[in-house]
């Protein structure tokens, strides 16, 4: 209901340092990435998969204490200096992800967690990256494009046309009846897209299932367009396929 009286709202005036409580039978040390427990909601030594919440300021040891019986500061602004291994001053830009409280990539595989961005590139393997706690999920987006398949020729797909350079992180496919033979290639060739995707072998998916794809590349410039092509099926046509694309755009 609207107000009826004025009221006094406490404001945190410093934006840098803020306390979540720990999970129980947890050790978390000074330094370390430090995730989100999707579950319970406490704080621990960052797993891959946490929501990324700060890096440590201060050393907290609940190990053999409840949930919530210990407390941490964290950084949840600024640019630190990490580890990134593969870093170079040519992929400044780039989002980071993490495995674990101290293991930085630079590739999603996996389902790992989003840190922040590279801004700076000191030596090779070292990076200086700008932090975003509780990144927005938007960031890493999603297209979903439908298969056909032909026991008469090879399909060719339309699948986007990239407006900004983009970071491929993951690609996945599904039918819901598998083709009995053919290949699937994803790129910017139209006639041969298999920069991304390299011949995947249609026939050794299960109906009803996704497979995970080996990336060949990851990287698609600006103003490019991407295609998927099915190749040509024998006896059996593939039935409702369907390719997912995960992808960051790049600055």
């Amino acid at each position: 209901m609207p107000l009826a009286a004025n009221r006094e709202i406490s404001r945190y005036v410093d934006q840098e340092l803020r306390t979540f409580k720990v999970l129980g039978d947890v050790h978390i040390f000074k330094g370390a990435l430090v995730g989100r427990d999707r579950t319970s909601g406490y704080v621990r030594a960052l797993e891959a998969g946490d929501a990324f919440v700060g890096i440590a300021y201060e050393e907290s040891d609940n190990t053999g204490g409840a949930d919530g019986a210990r407390s941490i500061r964290v950084y949840t602004q600024g640019d630190f200096l990490l580890e990134v291994g593969g870093a170079t001053v040519a992929l400044i830009g780039r989002p980071v992800f993490a495995a674990s409280d101290d293991t930085l990539s630079l590739s999603n595989s996996g389902g790992l967690t989003l840190v922040g961005r590279i801004i700076g590139v000191p030596s090779v393997g070292e990076a200086i990256v700008r932090i975003d706690p509780l990144a927005d999920p938007q960031i890493v987006r999603a297209e979903h494009v439908p298969l056909a398949s032909s026991t008469s020729a090879a399909t060719t797909n339309v699948i986007m046309l990239t407006h900004k350079p983009i970071l491929v992180l993951s690609a996945e496919v599904i039918f819901h009846t598998k083709p009995d033979q053919g290949t699937l290639d994803v790129g910017t060739d139209n006639s041969d897209p298999d920069e991304i995707v390299d011949a995947f072998n249609l026939a050794s998916l299960t109906n009803h299932q996704r497979a995970v794809l080996t990336l060949a590349g990851n990287l698609v410039g600006k103003d490019q367009r991407l295609w998927a092509r099915v190749g040509q099926a024998s006896s059996t046509a593939g039935v409702g396929g369907l390719l997912t694309l995960r992808y960051i755009e790049l600055p």
